[in-house]
């Protein structure tokens, strides 16, 4: 049996398909196989990837369903005990396969190993980012205490990318959200799940590379629409052992305060007052947000409350 599965879920990726699967053929470790999922691709990227001559790539084509239906499209054929997803843009750098699976070597308990990673065309290493939110290399468990301002840093670090994990955890948790050809938060959806019953292995060194000016996404250009895990958290719920449960709720109220918010600024009221409704403890949280911003400004903008409390009398 292989050691490793490559996931490489394929739309409309020519121009950087083939820099991708170099990429993984570059390995220092060579027990691997790459299946690559074209998912309705129209440029030709296919054809780029069935053009390359290695015997441990394989291609299936299908129409479009999303980036989590062509992932768990590669679950279904992955032999491999292990799996790593690399989306068809961006890159690794030739030691990640063999640091994180050395990780998990040593860490049988951990169900998956993540990696650091550099941004964009500069190279940014977002670790320095990440260590300066408090968040550590090694063996790591979610603490059932976990405080709200360190949820997000702790799932935001969850980058598909540069994860390896444990393929029979994975289907555990039936692979990737699929509905509506989801385009946002369809990892998490997952992610979120697993570091919920198992511990984890992080390794903050950037040993992949993501290629923000190549997504077609864009969706730090744009205001996303609310996590999947918002709109239907019931199976999250189920799967999470007794003593997560409150953190769960806790995490859900934290990212539908961000994702209410979010709509405030499109004036999309509807969508926030839907995640009120569905998280009541939100309202507060992003009002207690607004305050704490405000408070900053007061104390640190010269003239503002003079200004605020002109504007509060009427005064020009």
């Amino acid at each position: 049996m292989t050691c490793i599965s490559v996931i490489v879920p394929l739309y409309n990726k020519a121009p950087f398909v083939g820099r991708t699967v170099e990429s993984i053929l570059a390995q220092t470790m060579a027990d691997l196989e790459v299946v690559v999922v074209d998912d309705g691709s129209t440029d030709g990227g296919g054809a780029i990837v069935s053009g390359m001559e290695d015997t441990r790539i394989r291609l299936v084509r299908q129409a479009n369903q999303g980036p989590g239906a062509a992932r768990n499209k590669g679950l279904e054929l992955a032999t491999g005990d292990y799996v790593a997803f690399l989306d068809a843009d961006d890159e690794w750098l030739p030691n990640f396969l063999a640091v994180t699976l050395r990780h998990l070597k040593q860490q049988t308990d951990c169900a998956l190993c993540l990696t650091g990673q550099y941004r964009g065309e500069t190279r940014t290493d977002w670790g320095e980012t990440l260590r300066a939110l408090g968040l550590t290399s090694g063996r790591w468990r979610l603490s059932t205490g976990l405080p709200r301002e360190q949820h997000k840093p702790n799932l935001d670090v969850l980058h598909s990318g540069a994860i390896v994990c444990d393929r029979n955890i994975i289907n555990r948790f039936g692979g990737f959200y699929t509905k509506d050809r989801c385009t946002y938060g369809e990892d998490m959806y997952l992610w979120l799940q697993v570091i919920l019953n198992y511990p984890i292995y992080r390794d903050l060194r950037p040993l992949m590379w993501y290629h923000t000016e190549a997504s077609d996404l864009c969706v730090w250009q744009r205001v996303p629409p609310p996590w999947p895990m918002l709109l239907e958290p019931e199976p999250i719920r189920r799967n999470c052992p007794a003593n997560y449960r409150p953190l769960l709720e806790n995490i859900l109220n934290t990212y539908a305060a961000i994702a209410a918010h979010r709509a405030t600024q499109i004036e999309d009221l509807a969508t926030a007052h839907q995640l009120f409704d569905l998280f009541p403890n939100a309202r507060q949280e992003m009002f207690q947000d607004w305050r704490k911003r405000v408070d900053y400004l007061i104390a640190n903008v010269p003239n503002l409350r003079r200004t605020l409390k002109g504007l509060k009398r009427g005064e020009p």
